[in-house]
């Protein structure tokens, strides 16, 4: 049997035999970019997203389950639009995640002058607005696709594939400060019955759980 190969995101296992068929894999990389707001920080996290094709004891080609880790998450200092936007395409071009790599981006706010510069330097993206509540729905604007996603929504999407292992937290410099970040966050009921979830830690505004929820999204 011939060795795993990858085209792009695609894993695939060759095999000639005709009476086998071929159960293609993936492995892609998220990248979830948190723009600083007022009190905030810059911050990007990027989960590995696998499903690995492998042989059963019948001889018939099978997928793992789906596994999804964080592999890396940092802040990155103040700087000018310009420049993050040539730094968030370095990322993208990295030889490790380029070709399979999918950028995703906080467009609220100042967010969305920061997406119009990436569309400058061709970095292909998808805008995430967030917004109040739990909803999510899409807008058009100029042609422009806008993703309107519930900042609760996307918190609680987040914690809930953490405490079920559908993500786990890999091993990479900045990991006990993801995970401080995680247990900081509380959901607060207000005077109206909305849900508000909140927090942070004194190194930062949550910003490194925020890029993490825009990944999973």
């Amino acid at each position: 049997m011939l060795a795993l190969i990858e085209q792009g995101e695609d894993l695939i296992l060759p095999n000639d035999d005709p009476a086998v068929t071929i159960n293609r894999g993936h492995r892609r990389f998220i990248v979830g970019l948190d723009i600083a707001q007022a009190n905030d920080r810059i911050a990007f996290t990027i989960i590995l997203d696998e499903a690995v094709p492998f042989y059963d004891a019948n001889g018939r080609q099978e997928l793992h389950k789906r596994r999804r880790e964080i592999v890396r998450a940092d802040h990155l200092p103040s700087m000018s639009y310009h420049d993050l936007a040539i730094v968030t395409r370095n990322l993208m071009l990295d030889p490790s995640i380029a070709g399979r790599a999918y950028l995703c981006v906080d467009s609220s706010g100042v967010g969305r002058a920061f997406c119009d510069i990436l569309d400058t330097k061709s970095v292909q993206h998808t805008r995430v607005q967030m917004v109040a509540g739990e909803n999510e729905n899409e807008t058009k604007e100029r042609g422009t696709t806008f993703n309107n996603v519930g900042r609760n929504r996307l918190l609680s999407a987040l914690n809930s594939a953490i405490h079920t292992g559908d993500l786990t937290i890999g091993n990479f410099p900045a990991r006990d400060l993801m995970r401080q970040e995680l247990e900081s966050f509380e959901a607060d009921v207000g005077s109206s019955g909305r849900v508000r979830i909140e927090g942070g830690t004194s190194f930062g505004h949550g910003d490194l759980v925020v890029s993490a929820s825009l990944a999973l999204w």
